[in-house]
């Protein structure tokens, strides 16, 4: 910012962990000293920012969780669906707020999408990219993040998902056939890829934050689209169909912020607004044009130069003049 142009002092970055440096950031729109939050993590915390900034009146930006489902119909081009949904679910290591979280799958198209999906899952190359080529991912964020998301598979675990594949954190005692890393420098974890989710679990509803997906099957479009939109988050979502009317059923149905048709979840352009509904946001979009609405307020100024009093919406004399000399008849 200051090579652009920018004098110092206008934009101040200040590192500190939430619990401190962020605390003391929103306890001070409560002292009248801060008049816009953006915040961009967990539900929860979302939640307690937007309390704080309401009671004061102070605009705030919240982009928070997301359990972003992937549909795939029997009419989808199945090696597009299966490219999209990998890239999703595990670019980054699914450390993204848009990567996906229910894969859900029509039940015609299960079992041959799954085969083409699972053979991709076990040749994962994983490993340093500064380092080693064609990699899809590298380590997590940190050990707090890895245990975090270690947890969530225990949660899967707990739910009776069926595990196809994925053995927790990467050692050199347990690491997949396409590891290139080190597993005694970073935090490395496998890919996870859980089955037979349902509706009624806590791991279709809860967001895992890592290189997880949960696979639900759908039996028709209703129940695909009811399953999609069954999570309290709604942030990204995808539908793979090459039914047009399907298509348009699903971007119109679907209670999320962003909708990818015949491609993956992740990836925010950014001319598009970026934001979710439920409990992803607070309905503000952070990109594109609307950027500039959510950092700043619209300001009516009437500079009137006649010096005569002009009663907004009340002065009809010169209107009705006009109306008086219309020949209506004429016009009928």
């Amino acid at each position: 910012m200051h090579q652009a142009g920018l004098p110092d002092g206008v934009i101040n970055l200040v590192h500190g962990k939430g619990s401190t440096t962020g605390q003391y950031l929103v306890d001070a729109v409560d002292e009248g000293k801060v008049n816009k939050i953006s915040f961009t993590g967990s539900t929860a915390v979302g939640k307690a920012i937007g309390e704080v900034c309401g009671r004061n009146l102070v605009s705030c930006s919240l982009e928070l969780g997301g359990k972003n489902p992937l549909v795939v119909m029997p009419s989808a081009n199945l090696e597009n669906a299966v490219a999209g949904a990998y890239w999703a679910a595990f670019g980054t290591a699914g450390q993204r707020c848009t990567s996906l979280g229910n894969l859900i799958l029509h039940e015609d198209i299960h079992d041959e999408f799954m085969a083409a999906f699972m053979e991709k899952v076990r040749t994962t190359r994983i490993g340093d990219s500064l380092r080693d080529d064609d990699v899809l991912y590298g380590p997590m964020l940190s050990e707090k993040y890895a245990k975090d998301f270690l947890e969530g598979v225990e949660m899967c675990e707990a739910d009776g998902a069926t595990r196809l594949f994925g053995e927790g954190r990467i050692t050199t005692e347990s690491s997949p056939e396409n590891f290139l890393g080190d597993a005694e420098v970073g935090v490395y974890i496998w890919p996870h890829v859980f089955s037979d989710v349902t509706e009624d679990m806590d791991c279709f509803h809860n967001e895992i934050f890592g290189p997880v997906v949960t696979v639900v099957k759908a039996k028709d479009f209703d129940h695909a689209l009811h399953l999609a939109n069954a999570s309290p988050y709604g942030l990204s979502s995808a539908i793979y169909t090459n039914d047009r009317l399907e298509a348009y059923r699903y971007k119109t149905g679907i209670k999320a912020g962003m909708t990818g048709i015949n491609n993956s979840t992740t990836g925010a352009e950014a001319h598009l607004p970026f934001g979710g509904v439920k409990g992803s946001g607070n309905g503000t979009r952070e990109s594109g044009i609307w950027v500039i609405e959510a950092y700043s307020y619209w300001h009516a100024v009437n500079d009137e130069l006649s010096g005569k009093l002009q009663l907004a919406q009340m002065d009809v004399d010169e209107i009705e003049m006009v109306e008086a000399e219309v020949d209506w008849s004429v016009l009928a």
